[in-house]
């Protein structure tokens, strides 16, 4: 199954593994919204890993 984090932004990372998917959400987020790169961690993203039906 393909995962997926959706961002409140409107962002959405989705890939194979939980892995690939904290690999972009954690990019995204040293972007997009870089006062939470500190704060977030890879732990916290697995949490709101989504899987979706293929």
């Amino acid at each position: 199954m393909t995962r997926q984090v959706r961002c409140e932004c409107g962002f959405v990372a989705r890939g194979d593994s939980d892995d690939a998917v904290i690999v972009l959400v954690l990019a995204h987020v040293a972007s997009e919204h870089p006062a939470l790169a500190e704060t977030e961690t890879a732990d916290d993203i697995r949490g709101w890993i989504e899987l979706v039906p293929e």
